[in-house]
């Protein structure tokens, strides 16, 4: 579906203006933006920083507030609260819209939320169109504690893979929840959240799924708001339809259903209280002031709560008519400003109780209580916070607010924004449970709660589902449900070639590993929200991320401790949270060699990242990078605001491509925002698309050269969306299958395409695939014949078109040259084929002292005697054989030693490596600092300092008479 992009209508605009004016809102034009909840939205402040004044300013230059904010983020990069956490969302939503020079293009959103329903109404007719596809998840299906400490226990599970906005448990049936993502999908369990199943892949929600509700007669009947819209299932979830008509449009952030009538459906937003009384196939707006939460009394369905706000301060709207209409309660507290927003709760065990949770200035909660007699209000203020009584901020505002009451106690209280807390006396005191501190391990960040008549109470978190059978008193009746939660946002992405394991970022939930020794169960790995995660292809199990420090040897097992750290030192450059990537590129013969860009830096490394050399210096950053499998002396690099440059000898010089286009922005708005690949077989063979970024997108086009980007053909057939990644797979006649992957943006549902060079256009391939996939990277993974992708769902995999296609066949080993004959050399095959039936011969001339095994994939090799060697290696596949040779692969001499003045031994201090520190010298001098003094039998190993004297701690290592030590570790902790 194409995205229809013009000027919003004079009429919303005057509408702003004049509401802006009277001082009603804080809502600029831009915040009407498809898949925007304005609720999340704080009050304005003249405290703000100056890229959280700009939010409210109408128009703006996206490119300034987003280089405002990273400018202000170095120097605050731990503070968290309400307006950074909407700017994130915002910039993230604003996305598609934003234009070369940075203004914002605002669409027309009469258009837009037509073509979006009449894309969800025919989802069911895409469910039923297969195509050769199979698209499934990979993962993480299950995240677990990554085992650090080696201890004998296995790891649990680990509430860290998924942001649930919300949640509700069917009350027929306790088992069954369903839930909604950040990303947009729906869940559902029927086993008390053992195990989660996707629903309608194929349903595109539209945006972050911020309220659900089941009918409390039929758990089959569910009702979801996403996207600007309420959605309906009548069938447990499998299909889905969307309720309200275009100009009637609002996204409730809390929906309530009647239990006495369940035709009666109330729900709140920024755009008031709305009721159906058709059981949602009608509604009608009966309060238009901004309303954070609505609920009904226990005992009495005629009477509706709402939180509301009025000129600035919290206000209590409240309906005995069954909700048709709305007065204000006077008696409310009047005096508590309105900052990130509120909630309410109600509980059977005294229905005339109604507790309030308001998020107010100074960074302060305020929760109170009002009891009802004789139709006489009476408030208290049960607990301020920041008080030791009650320790709880505002944290990120009304996005991570939660309040509920046991049903069955009116003393027990659980509330939390970033941290939870629960009070059994009432609210007298309350004591921590878990988010940022806390004796249960939930993940900071609270979305939802709902607390049962059976003790049982649910919390949802950026992390996921946590369930206490309980309410969180003993650590052994709580337990995390996770197990097949879709919606996890992959910002980082890459895998093995030969060993099936899968790194990658995630928003919320760091950094995670994937691989089939540890299905269904993946790692955490730590870290925060960086784009990151890049696994060293030649070597099993290593990966590095770049926030955790160096490079890690992963565990061989979910449930073992990881073997050891090595040497990363630098990192590609990753922009808009990984929607402008760059990427770390392997040599297609040596797999420690390494190549990426690093600000305007092209980089080479050969000792597996250790240490770089800088090739060439561009005039701008590098971007995507691709280097030719056929001819690894030619390389091509994407340059921001340059263009696609070509080198033809390994990266030392480099030649200035022309423009793809001239697109409808011009062809400047490619340079740097390009997505490339190579074919196998040829290095000028290259196709190209737009790489739809993180805060800037357009329909893109695709492109084909046949002469290394001197000329190109445009190659977009009838694909109109916006294009992300492409995949080049050979294929059984030696040509090759090209596919194409667009993204879920602006209304647009996401797709994959192939084509050949037979096919006049591209042919879609995405049975099963999610309609909304916000695509990070797409990558095959050949020895097992599949295709897999990473975004906003997590990772997907399918069978190629083709899984049987003629191997292109390339040995593999860590680097050209040996300085000692005697090393074990780790041999690995790199040829582009299905593993499966395949059978390995190698061949090494002149013939090794030691080889492990000729016919293993990847055998181990002693030369043995200097000089030049050539290496062979066939494959045989369904009876037939293929070959390659590549003369002259490696060279070694022989062994470095004191006594051999060409070849000589490195000195001891050249050979240390520093593994671990932890001292506030660090570089000066520090632990990294190793150096001889006067006496050669001596090595100064280090100097650190703590308090007020400067050297305090040294340490001298005597090499004694003979000095054969060639490598030393030392190892140790500051506090001794």
């Amino acid at each position: 579906m194409k995205a229809i992009i013009c000027r919003i209508s004079v009429i919303l605009l005057i509408s702003f203006l004049t509401t802006s004016l009277s001082g009603q809102t804080n809502y600029t034009p831009y915040d009407y933006i498809p898949g925007l909840n304005r609720d999340y939205k704080p009050a304005y402040n003249a405290d703000y920083p100056d890229w959280g004044k700009m939010l409210y300013d109408f128009p703006i230059n996206f490119t300034e507030v987003t280089e405002a904010f990273e400018t202000w983020r170095l120097n605050n990069k731990k503070e968290k609260n309400a307006l950074i956490r909407y700017f994130k969302i915002w910039s993230r939503t604003i996305e598609p819209y934003v234009m070369p020079d940075g203004s914002i293009r605002i669409p027309e959103l009469a258009q837009y939320y037509k073509e979006l329903r009449k894309t969800q109404l025919s989802a069911h007719q895409r469910k039923q169109e297969r195509d050769e596809a199979n698209w499934t998840f990979l993962g993480p299906k299950e995240t677990y504690w990554l085992n650090d400490s080696g201890s004998d226990d296995p790891p649990l599970s680990c509430p860290w893979q998924v942001n649930v906005y919300s949640f509700d448990v069917a009350t027929t049936d306790n088992d069954i929840l369903y839930c909604g993502t950040e990303t947009g999908y729906v869940n559902k369990t029927t086993d008390g959240g053992l195990n989660w199943q996707l629903l309608a892949p194929e349903y595109p929600f539209g945006g972050g799924v911020t309220a659900v509700a089941v009918h409390p007669d039929n758990a089959d009947i569910v009702f979801a708001s996403a996207g600007n819209q309420l959605h309906k299932s009548s069938d447990g979830g499998l299909n889905w339809i969307p309720l309200l008509e275009s100009g009637s449009l609002f996204y409730a952030n809390r929906l309530k259903i009647d239990s006495d009538n369940p035709q009666k459906i109330l729900a709140s937003s920024s755009v008031g209280v709305h009721l159906s009384t058709d059981g949602g196939s009608s509604w009608t707006q009966k309060w238009s002031s901004p309303a954070w939460d609505v609920d009904i009394k226990p005992d009495d369905n005629n009477v509706v709560y709402a939180l509301s706000r009025s000129g600035g301060n919290f206000t209590l709207t409240i309906s005995t008519d069954g909700g048709q209409s709305f007065n204000l309660e006077p008696s409310f507290p009047s005096s508590i400003s309105e900052v990130s927003g509120g909630l309410l709760a109600v509980t059977p065990d005294n229905p005339n109780l109604l507790f309030v949770i308001m998020l107010s200035s100074d960074n302060t909660p305020y929760l109170y209580k009002g009891t009802i007699s004789s139709g006489i209000w009476t408030w208290t203020l049960l607990a301020t916070g920041q008080t030791p009584e009650f320790e709880m901020n505002n944290g990120q505002g009304y996005f991570d607010l939660v309040l509920d009451v046991s049903p069955n106690n009116q003393n027990n209280i659980i509330v939390g924004t970033t941290t939870l807390f629960k009070s059994v006396n009432g609210g007298s005191n309350f004591t921590v449970i878990g988010g940022y501190y806390g004796a249960f391990s939930i993940h900071p960040d609270m979305q939802d709660i709902k607390m049962l008549p059976n003790g049982n109470t649910w919390v949802s978190t950026d992390g996921g589902m946590n369930f206490t059978t309980d309410n969180f008193s003993i650590q052994a009746n709580y337990h995390v449900r996770i197990n097949g939660l879709i919606g996890s946002d992959m910002w980082g992405f890459d895998q093995g070639w030969n060993e099936d394991l899968t790194v990658g970022g995630r928003y919320h939930n760091g950094n995670t590993a994937i691989a089939d020794f540890y299905q269904p169960k993946a790692l955490r790995m730590g870290g925060a929200e960086s784009p990151t995660g890049w696994v060293v292809q030649g070597r099993n199990r290593h990966a590095a991320f770049n926030d955790l420090g160096n490079g890690w040897i992963l565990p061989p097992t979910a449930e073992s401790a990881p073997e050891g750290r090595f040497i990363f030192s630098k990192y590609p450059n990753m922009d808009e949270y990984g929607g402008r990537r760059g990427n770390l590129v392997t040599h297609p013969n040596y797999y420690g060699t390494f190549y990426l860009g690093e600000n305007e830096g092209f980089w080479k490394s050969e000792d597996m990242g250790k240490t770089y050399d800088l090739l060439y210096s561009f005039p701008d950053k590098v971007r995507y990078l691709q280097i030719s499998y056929s001819n690894p002396q030619v390389l091509y690099a994407d340059i921001v605001n340059y263009g696609l440059y070509k080198s033809e000898d390994g990266g030392l010089n480099w030649t200035l491509k022309p423009a793809l286009c001239s697109s409808p922005n011009g062809s400047s708005y490619w340079k740097g925002k390009l997505f490339f690949a190579i074919s196998p077989f040829n290095e000028n063979l290259i196709y190209a698309c737009l790489q739809n970024g993180t805060w800037t997108a357009d329909v893109g086009k695709v492109f084909r050269s046949t002469d290394g980007g001197d000329s190109w053909e445009d190659w977009t057939g009838t694909v109109s969306g916006y294009t992300k990644n492409l995949i080049v797979q050979p294929t059984e006649e030696q040509s090759e299958i090209v596919y194409l992957f667009t993204t879920s943006r602006g209304g647009a549902v996401a797709h994959v395409y192939y084509r050949t060079f037979g096919m006049d256009d591209w042919a879609l391939f995405d049975t099963d695939y999610p309609a909304g996939m916000d695509v990070n990277l797409a990558m095959p993974f050949f020895r097992d014949g599949k295709i897999r992708v990473a975004g906003n769902a997590g990772v997907w995999e399918s069978n190629l078109k083709e899984t049987e296609f003629e191997p292109i066949i390339n040995p593999w080993v860590e680097r050209a040259h040996f300085n000692c004959m005697l090393d074990t050399l780790y041999f690995e095959d790199h040829s582009i084929m299905n593993h499966d039936g395949a059978s390995w011969t190698w061949s090494i001339v002149p013939e090794p002292v030691y080889i492990e095994a000729p016919n293993m994939r990847n055998p181990k090799v002693v030369l043995g005697n200097p000089g030049t060697y050539s290496v062979s290696l066939s494959v045989t596949k369904n009876g037939n054989t293929f070959s390659k040779t590549i003369p002259d692969m490696i060279t070694t001499t022989i062994c470095p030693s004191i006594d051999n003045c060409e070849n000589p031994a490195e000195l001891p201090k050249e050979e240390w490596e520093l593994m671990y520190v932890d001292s506030e010298e660090t570089n000066y001098p520090g632990l990294a600092t190793m150096s001889f003094d006067d006496d050669p039998e001596t090595i100064w190993h280090t100097k650190w300092s703590s308090g007020t004297d400067p050297y305090p701690h040294e340490i001298q290592i005597d090499l004694g008479e003979e000095y054969r030590i060639y490598s030393f570790t030392y190892l140790t902790r500051q506090d001794g």
